[in-house]
Protein backbone atom coordinates (compact mmCIF):
# COMPACT_ATOMS: atom_id res chain seq x y z
CA UNK A 1 0.00 0.00 0.00
CA UNK A 2 1.25 3.45 -0.87
CA UNK A 3 1.52 6.20 1.72
CA UNK A 4 -0.85 9.10 1.19
CA UNK A 5 0.95 12.25 0.03
CA UNK A 6 -0.23 14.24 3.05
CA UNK A 7 1.08 11.66 5.51
CA UNK A 8 4.32 11.42 3.57
CA UNK A 9 4.88 15.18 3.63
CA UNK A 10 3.79 15.77 7.23
CA UNK A 11 6.00 13.01 8.60
CA UNK A 12 8.83 13.97 6.25
CA UNK A 13 8.75 17.64 7.30
CA UNK A 14 8.82 16.57 10.94
CA UNK A 15 11.71 14.12 10.50
CA UNK A 16 13.82 16.38 8.30
CA UNK A 17 13.33 19.52 10.36
CA UNK A 18 13.91 17.58 13.58
CA UNK A 19 17.12 16.12 12.15
CA UNK A 20 18.40 19.59 11.28
CA UNK A 21 17.35 20.95 14.67
CA UNK A 22 19.07 18.05 16.44
CA UNK A 23 22.39 19.33 15.14
CA UNK A 24 21.63 22.68 16.77
CA UNK A 25 20.49 21.28 20.12
CA UNK A 26 23.33 18.76 20.43
CA UNK A 27 25.43 21.47 22.07
CA UNK A 28 22.89 21.58 24.90
CA UNK A 29 23.33 17.83 25.49
CA UNK A 30 19.63 17.27 24.76
CA UNK A 31 18.16 14.58 22.53
CA UNK A 32 15.13 15.18 20.29
CA UNK A 33 12.57 13.42 22.48
CA UNK A 34 13.94 15.14 25.54
CA UNK A 35 13.71 18.54 23.85
CA UNK A 36 10.09 17.86 22.88
CA UNK A 37 9.29 17.00 26.49
CA UNK A 38 11.11 19.99 27.93
CA UNK A 39 9.24 22.33 25.59
CA UNK A 40 5.90 20.69 26.34
CA UNK A 41 6.44 20.85 30.11
CA UNK A 42 7.56 24.46 29.79
CA UNK A 43 4.25 25.26 28.08
CA UNK A 44 2.19 23.01 30.41
CA UNK A 45 3.74 23.00 33.91
CA UNK A 46 2.48 20.86 36.76
CA UNK A 47 0.61 18.26 34.74
CA UNK A 48 0.55 14.66 35.85
CA UNK A 49 2.72 12.16 34.03
CA UNK A 50 -0.45 10.49 32.73
CA UNK A 51 -1.71 13.75 31.19
CA UNK A 52 1.68 14.44 29.62
CA UNK A 53 1.74 10.94 28.13
CA UNK A 54 -1.77 11.30 26.73
CA UNK A 55 -1.19 14.79 25.33
CA UNK A 56 1.95 13.60 23.55
CA UNK A 57 0.56 10.23 22.49
CA UNK A 58 3.38 8.33 24.15
CA UNK A 59 3.38 5.19 26.25
CA UNK A 60 3.39 6.14 29.97
CA UNK A 61 6.23 3.72 30.73
CA UNK A 62 8.41 5.27 28.00
CA UNK A 63 7.56 8.73 29.29
CA UNK A 64 8.61 7.67 32.80
CA UNK A 65 12.03 6.64 31.45
CA UNK A 66 12.44 9.94 29.58
CA UNK A 67 11.40 11.91 32.66
CA UNK A 68 13.95 10.00 34.71
CA UNK A 69 16.68 11.13 32.30
CA UNK A 70 15.44 14.73 32.45
CA UNK A 71 15.42 14.50 36.24
CA UNK A 72 19.00 13.18 36.26
CA UNK A 73 20.06 16.21 34.19
CA UNK A 74 18.35 18.43 36.76
CA UNK A 75 15.85 19.77 34.21
CA UNK A 76 12.60 18.50 35.76
CA UNK A 77 11.25 17.66 39.15
CA UNK A 78 8.45 15.28 39.96
CA UNK A 79 6.45 15.67 43.11
CA UNK A 80 3.42 14.04 44.64
CA UNK A 81 0.12 15.41 43.43
CA UNK A 82 -1.68 16.92 46.46
CA UNK A 83 -5.02 16.06 44.84
CA UNK A 84 -4.05 12.42 44.21
CA UNK A 85 -1.02 10.97 46.01
CA UNK A 86 -0.82 8.13 43.48
CA UNK A 87 0.13 10.49 40.67
CA UNK A 88 3.06 12.83 40.25
CA UNK A 89 3.16 16.38 38.93
CA UNK A 90 5.97 17.35 36.60
CA UNK A 91 7.54 20.80 36.37
CA UNK A 92 10.79 22.28 35.10
CA UNK A 93 13.52 23.30 37.48
CA UNK A 94 15.25 26.66 37.05
CA UNK A 95 17.90 24.87 34.98
CA UNK A 96 15.16 23.20 32.95
CA UNK A 97 13.50 26.57 32.32
CA UNK A 98 16.80 27.95 31.08
CA UNK A 99 17.36 24.94 28.81
CA UNK A 100 13.80 25.19 27.47
CA UNK A 101 14.33 28.89 26.71
CA UNK A 102 17.52 28.05 24.81
CA UNK A 103 15.68 25.32 22.89
CA UNK A 104 12.87 27.73 21.97
CA UNK A 105 15.44 30.26 20.79
CA UNK A 106 17.33 27.71 18.68
CA UNK A 107 14.06 26.45 17.22
CA UNK A 108 12.93 29.98 16.32
CA UNK A 109 16.32 30.79 14.79
CA UNK A 110 16.29 27.63 12.70
CA UNK A 111 12.82 28.31 11.30
CA UNK A 112 13.72 31.95 10.66
CA UNK A 113 16.77 30.88 8.67
CA UNK A 114 14.69 28.31 6.80
CA UNK A 115 12.09 30.97 5.99
CA UNK A 116 14.75 33.34 4.68
CA UNK A 117 16.28 30.60 2.55
CA UNK A 118 12.85 29.68 1.13
CA UNK A 119 10.79 32.86 0.68
CA UNK A 120 8.51 31.00 -1.72
CA UNK A 121 7.04 29.12 1.26
CA UNK A 122 4.49 31.03 3.32
CA UNK A 123 5.22 29.50 6.73
CA UNK A 124 2.62 31.67 8.47
CA UNK A 125 -0.11 30.33 6.19
CA UNK A 126 1.18 26.78 6.53
CA UNK A 127 1.17 27.09 10.33
CA UNK A 128 -2.36 28.49 10.23
CA UNK A 129 -3.62 25.55 8.18
CA UNK A 130 -1.79 23.00 10.32
CA UNK A 131 -3.31 24.53 13.46
CA UNK A 132 -6.77 23.83 11.98
CA UNK A 133 -5.82 20.23 11.19
CA UNK A 134 -4.32 19.76 14.66
CA UNK A 135 -7.38 21.22 16.40
CA UNK A 136 -9.73 19.04 14.37
CA UNK A 137 -7.74 15.91 15.18
CA UNK A 138 -7.62 16.80 18.88
CA UNK A 139 -11.43 17.22 18.89
CA UNK A 140 -11.88 13.83 17.24
CA UNK A 141 -9.47 12.07 19.61
CA UNK A 142 -11.10 9.79 22.18
CA UNK A 143 -11.54 11.46 25.56
CA UNK A 144 -11.32 9.84 28.96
Amino acid sequence: MQTSPLTKYLSGVYRLSKGALNQQIAKLNVRATQSDLLLFISDHPNLTQAKIAKANSVDPSLLAKDLQVLEQHGWVQRQANPADKRSRLVALTATGEQTAAELKNLNAQWWQQFSQAHPEIDLAQLQHELEHVYDALRQEAPHD
